[in-house]
């Protein structure tokens, strides 16, 4: 499961040929935290209409 999560940031930092720990770590949180900020924010517009 963990691993499914991290695919996305982790092809990220492939691309990018970041090889640092440490910098591989701050990119994956900025992308997962991108990720799951979209999913939440569509989440909300979907409820927000249907209970309005």
């Amino acid at each position: 499961m963990f691993h499914l999560l991290m695919a996305p940031s982790n092809m990220v930092c492939d691309a990018l040929k970041i090889t640092d720990e440490h910098e591989r770590g701050m990119m994956r949180m900025l992308v997962n935290m991108m990720i799951f900020t979209a999913i939440m924010v569509a989440v909300f517009f979907v409820a927000w209409k249907l209970l309005m």
